[in-house]
């Protein structure tokens, strides 16, 4: 399993940014030139390269030449293949480095910053060095994980980061444990199969995200708060007892899901500050880290069937109160508890029970 993390270049001096906006916008016009060269269908050999006027070595036009081609590939297997890639402005670029041209090392003679981050400038023989300082939660990874070389420069609104990977072998999935089953919503950020509740200022932080401006810092600061809580929200989740964890599939949520058909339009407003993927991925990260299965399952009718008796009515569901239409039935609970135990049941219902544990079975497990 991979991981990656940024590090603030807040610590080089004027001299050093300015010498790494030139190298950035130097690759960029490289990069930009040679999108331009393969949309035209003209080719990028190392005669034109060598040809290829600008101050950037030799092996830096190599390395903005794989990065256009991963760019140009990634445009290709697009179905919709909407606008042409090109490298944006100085605010957003990302500049993929391999090992040849960053390089960390550890400082053991000072207190104030803890790595050197040597990275080749436009000036042959001459790399710009630029302290670095670690933080807690990046620590454990330089002890125990396997640090890939290189990396990526990221320039984002006038900051500049270091993103490095690391690397550590996933354990393996558990045999022994429990399976529960999630349902995601905006009031709740997550209600469980054992009828346990998280995140429920989810929503007071979606309405504080559209009261700001779209763009300003205070959206942005919003954004990350948001995120933040997610993040924080998932660990409350008992890690160490799971075994399997069953979820809807709700990708296209805003595109004609039975998720989406039931939320009223002021939610489905909410929703577009409301970001499932980011749920998802902190989920299936943790999830490997902890060897714990994560079971995708198909959304439909989870919030109309009743999880006594099986009855599906799309008046089931009240807002946040789910009572069974069936007149043998009559069942209440709470909409999002009942919606967590179908989407147990259905995840199971796709597993063969062995001695009671869950068996990930020809790949239906995601991991």
């Amino acid at each position: 399993m991979k991981r990656s993390l940024k590090f603030n270049l807040n610590l080089a001096n004027v001299r050093k940014r300015i010498e790494l906006d030139k190298l950035s916008q130097e690759y960029k016009r490289a990069v930009n030139y040679f999108l331009k060269r393969l949309f035209k269908k003209r080719g990028l050999s190392e005669e034109f390269l060598k040809s290829y006027q600008s101050p950037l070595s030799y092996r830096y036009k190599q390395c903005a030449k794989r990065q256009t081609f991963k760019m140009f590939k990634s445009w290709c297997r697009n179905k919709k293949k909407g606008e042409k890639p090109k490298l944006g402005k100085l605010g957003n670029l990302s500049l993929i480095l391999d090992y040849r041209f960053i390089e960390l090392q550890e400082n053991k003679n000072s207190n104030s910053f803890d790595y050197w981050l040597k990275i080749a400038s436009l000036n042959k023989g001459k790399p710009i060095l630029i302290p670095i300082k670690s933080y807690n939660y990046a620590k454990p990874y330089f002890k125990s994980w396997q640090l890939l070389k290189g990396g990526r420069l990221l320039f984002r609104e006038g900051q500049r980061f270091l993103e490095l990977t690391f690397q550590k072998e996933a354990p393996i999935k558990k045999e022994k444990g429990k399976a529960i089953g999630i349902d995601i919503g905006i009031k709740k950020l997550m209600v469980t199969s054992e009828n346990n509740a998280y995140g429920k200022d989810i929503e007071n932080l979606m309405n504080k995200i559209q009261r700001k401006e779209q763009g300003s810092k205070a959206f942005k600061k919003a954004l990350k708060e948001r995120d933040y809580y997610i993040n924080r929200i998932v660990k409350e989740l008992c890690w160490n007892k799971l075994k399997a964890i069953i979820m809807e599939n709700i990708k296209n949520i805003k595109q004609n899901t039975a998720k989406e058909k039931r939320l009223r339009k002021s939610f489905r407003t909410k929703f577009q500050r409301w970001t499932y993927a980011q749920l998802l991925n902190r989920i299936k990260l943790t999830a490997e880290a902890t060897g714990v299965h994560l079971q995708l399952v198909n959304p439909a009718h989870t919030s109309q069937t009743c999880s006594q008796c099986g009855f599906v009515h799309k008046q089931n569901r009240i807002g946040e109160i789910f009572k069974c239409k069936c007149r043998n039935c009559g069942y209440t609970q709470d909409a999002d508890y009942n919606a967590s135990l179908n989407i147990l049941n259905l995840g199971l219902a796709q597993q063969p029970m062995v001695a009671g544990n869950i068996k990930a079975l020809n790949g239906i497990f995601v991991h």
